[in-house]
């Protein structure tokens, strides 16, 4: 088959999903595509409000916070959402482009091209069938807007949340999140520090701020620094955003206990090395963590679907949630030093966390759906 996946940079984690599908089909012999939104169609349209997006949740994110909250009040109204009309702009071009290409099945990690789609249905000839995943861990805003054939969903809780949304049950299918293989790869905490150069004997406390960098990670650093550990580094992982690097390196400097990152591929690596994980709720970076199996405190979190993402983990034991930078320290130390802490966060990320829902949702999208 051939099959185009579709995604938006209003985060890294939608791409990552994306590509962990993209992953699962290339191994069983298919042809992929994957295209970002944000590279598709120029710059006109959703591509300001993407960016947008982007500028709120690292500037101000209690801002985004009150956005979603408002999305989630219009979605109840079953009106149309401004999130369809804008995404809308896009249905003949895309639709052009996936019948003269000869898709077999499009693929989409991310609310607008979803969008997209569902307006396509309704105006334009397109045979490929249509598939979404929700990359977070409850019923996003304008997602039972969408109509397509069938939507893959990371658990059966958050079945019950897009069922009461009114989303139909036939087409919700619980696979599991998508994870790329490298995470659940085998990688021993050595061999992990050998591979990136970091001291075997170091406590090491691993902050991942995302792929756009998000939080206030250098007040976080204040924070651990405080803790009475001579063996500690930290490592923060800044993604793309540049102001962060460089107020994180102009304040620690570059040889100091804090080791500041600019964006990695190797991010499954430096979760291995970690002896504790402090990140954002992204859902895709969480489900990472809990497949590579590494302590975690969710923390810097952005109102909205991130603080739901991080109820999740906590409800189910798979995480530690802080409200504070004091409480994140404090979890981060009992982490470190009491090993019952972590290994009851492990043992529920492996009890909870499918690591092969790539896999499933690949079958099913090829006509293997032993689900």
């Amino acid at each position: 088959m051939k099959i185009l996946l579709l995604s938006c940079s209003t985060g890294e984690g939608h791409n990552h999903c994306a590509k962990a599908v993209q992953n699962a089909l290339k191994a069983t012999g298919h042809d992929t595509d994957f295209i970002d939104m944000l590279h598709l169609f120029g710059t006109s349209g959703p591509i300001s409000f993407e960016s947008l997006l982007n500028v709120i949740s690292t500037k101000v994110p209690s801002l985004f916070g009150l956005m979603y909250k408002a999305g989630e009040r219009v979605s109840e109204m079953s009106v149309t959402s401004p999130v369809y009309i804008i995404n809308s702009t896009y249905g003949k071009r895309l639709c052009d482009f996936i019948n003269e290409h000869s898709y077999d099945a499009v693929v989409c990690s991310h609310l607008f091209p979803m969008e997209t789609l569902t307006f396509i249905r309704r105006h334009y000839e397109m045979k490929a069938p249509c598939y979404g995943i929700l990359s977070d861990y409850t019923c996003i805003p304008f997602l039972p807007e969408t109509k397509l054939d069938a939507y893959f969903l990371p658990h059966d809780m958050v079945r019950d949340k897009c069922e009461k949304a009114g989303m139909p049950p036939e087409k919700l299918i619980v696979t599991g999140m998508p994870v790329d293989e490298a995470f659940r790869r085998p990688l021993s905490k050595p061999e992990a520090r050998s591979i990136l150069g970091i001291p075997e004997e170091a406590k090491v406390y691993m902050i991942m701020t995302g792929g756009i960098g998000c939080g206030d990670a250098i007040s976080l650093c204040d924070t651990l620094l405080d803790l009475p550990d001579e063996d500690a580094r930290i490592y923060v992982l800044a993604g793309r955003n540049e102001e962060l690097l460089n107020g994180l390196n102009g304040k620690y400097g570059e040889d100091s206990e804090v080791r500041a990152l600019p964006f990695t591929d190797r991010v499954c690596t430096y979760m291995h090395a970690a002896d504790v994980l402090l990140s954002k709720a992204g859902g895709i970076s969480s489900a990472e963590a809990a497949v590579a199996n590494v302590p975690l405190v969710h923390t810097m979190m952005i109102p909205g679907v991130e603080t739901q993402n991080a109820e999740f983990f906590r409800t189910l034991g798979m995480s530690l949630v802080a409200d504070s930078n004091e409480a994140a320290a404090r979890y981060a130390d009992r982490i470190v030093y009491d090993g019952k802490t972590g290994a009851k966060l492990t043992e529920a990320q492996r009890k909870h966390m499918p690591a092969d829902g790539a896999e499933r949702i690949a079958a099913y999208i090829t006509g293997r759906r032993e689900l």
